[in-house]
């Protein structure tokens, strides 16, 4: 096989590695909630992303609690004229040993720091694996909400088909006039327009999933149906304790907690810098030597390094009250959630037991009644756009209700939990 064949078929080989590769990661073009949620949490490029601050923070840590290296030196002396006052000998060589001492626990402190930073890089990366979670519930939402609407819109096409071809076969027999099947005709015509809409509108909310995910080439069709979550009551309970173990606030909270770290750092810096010396000295011709131990200490008279420190308690009190903000808002959102969910719930509860219960009757009232001359053309489209616009209703309820509860569990971290879904696992 010559070079230009081996080169080919590597390429081609990798060419194919790649390709199912992404096969493999892409997700299913059918995806249900659960599916996506995985999807969300643990194999989005967006994550992939944020880890690496992660993997930032441990390379913080090994580098905190590395000693600071020595440093040695080598030099050479020779006689530059008069008398040999400083040395007999052809030449003076001296080598110098210079290990840093760090005795005002320097090293503890930035390691200590170091940890909290990556406790924090940690809390960091599941906060916004929640608040990513909770927008691609959203967005699952609105195109599972988007693809219902283009179904009933459908079905009332169906339905109007259906009627328009009643009203001509009673045109043709003299029963109906020539205004009912026009009026007919343009009921269809409209309801083809809000049809191509409608799909239009699945098109995009597939789009806005799939650049959520950081998928290309992505077509999602959300499975599933559009159906509340079974929250129990202690979903909707907003406690002090419960608020403190969101997401949100646990990185507020470790934030803190890792600028108190940098304010132990900086205080420790503004120990003089101390370094021990160990040397040895020796002539030639004639041999002679001598050794040499001494310490060097650092005079803070020109800078005491206070501005750092300053600079780190400044950070402190900022950090300080982002956890305060982040408590206050955590907890305003998960009560306002919470609330929402109660009312959505009640609004479709009273949909479901009194419109909802009532569409399927009016349509049929009307058709009879027009088949029996006791109608007109515009009862049936009324009967047809009535059940289309509450049906439409039906959907925003449902949609706007999945969605405060998608954000709601997501905000306080019990998603994974609620929704069924290993720790950790695929």
């Amino acid at each position: 096989m010559t070079r230009l064949a081996r080169f080919a078929a590597l390429a081609l080989a990798l060419a194919l590695s790649q390709a199912a590769l992404a096969q493999d990661t892409r997700p299913p073009a059918n995806i249900d909630l659960r599916q996506l949620m995985r999807q969300a949490l643990r194999e989005n490029p967006r994550l992939t992303l944020a880890r690496q601050e992660i993997a930032g923070a441990e390379a913080d840590r090994l580098s905190a609690g590395a000693y600071p290296n020595p440093s040695v030196s080598f030099g050479r002396s020779r006689r530059g004229g008069g008398d040999p006052t400083l040395f007999t000998g052809s030449h003076q060589d001296q080598a110098m040993f210079e290990l840093p001492l760090l005795i005002g626990g320097q090293r503890g402190a930035r390691i200590e720091r170091a940890e909290r930073e990556l406790a924090a890089a940690r809390a960091r990366v599941a906060a916004g694996a929640s608040s990513l979670a909770a927008e691609a519930g959203a967005a699952f939402v609105a195109l599972l909400a988007a693809q219902e609407k283009e179904k009933t819109l459908a079905g009332a096409r169906e339905d109007t088909a259906r009627l328009q071809r009643i009203v001509a076969g009673r045109e043709q027999a003299g029963a109906a006039s020539r205004y009912d099947l026009a009026r007919m005709n343009a009921e269809l015509d409209q309801l083809d327009t809000r049809f191509a809409d409608a799909r239009a509108d699945v098109a995009d909310r597939a789009g806005q999933l799939a650049a959520l995910l950081g998928q290309r080439d992505w077509t999602p069709r959300a499975a599933g149906k559009l159906e509340p979550l079974p929250l129990d009551a202690s979903a909707l309970a907003s406690t002090p304790e419960r608020v403190q173990a969101t997401p949100a606030v646990m990185a507020a909270e470790l934030d803190a907690r890792s600028a108190l770290g940098a304010v132990d750092v900086a205080s420790s810096e503004r120990t003089p810098a101390t370094a021990l010396n160990v040397g040895r000295s020796w002539t030639a011709a004639p041999f002679g030597a001598a050794n040499y131990l001494g310490l060097s200490i650092e005079i803070p008279i020109l800078d005491t390094r206070r501005g750092p420190y300053e600079r780190a308690l400044s950070d402190a009190e900022a950090a300080r009250q982002r956890l305060a903000i982040a408590q206050a808002e955590t907890a305003a959102n998960l009560q306002r959630l919470a609330e929402t969910i109660r009312l959505r719930q009640a609004a479709l509860e009273r949909y479901e037991a009194g419109t909802g219960a009532r569409l399927p009757a009016m349509r049929q009232m009307a058709e009879d009644a027009y088949l029996l001359g006791r109608g007109s053309v515009l009862d049936l489209l009324d009967a047809v756009r009535s059940r289309l616009d509450q049906s439409q209703t039906r959907i925003d309820l449902l949609a706007a209700l999945l969605e405060a509860q998608l954000r709601l569990i997501a905000g306080d971290g019990s998603l994974e939990r609620r929704l069924g879904l290993a720790p950790g696992g695929s």
